[in-house]
């Protein structure tokens, strides 16, 4: 937030909504692409480690 921008309380708030938002869809979806990933190859992985 630079010092220009105008005071705007209701401005201020969408955009760390929005910022906000956008976290927890990076990490929903990066959750779920691990889940699945397990899914598809923890067996795999398992052999090799064990």
């Amino acid at each position: 937030m630079s010092t220009s921008d105008p005071h705007d309380p209701l401005a201020i708030d969408r955009r760390n909504a929005r910022t906000a938002a956008i976290g927890l869809g990076v990490w929903l979806t990066i959750t779920f692409a691990v889940v699945i990933l397990l899914l598809l190859f923890g067996s795999t992985l398992t052999n090799i480690f064990v």
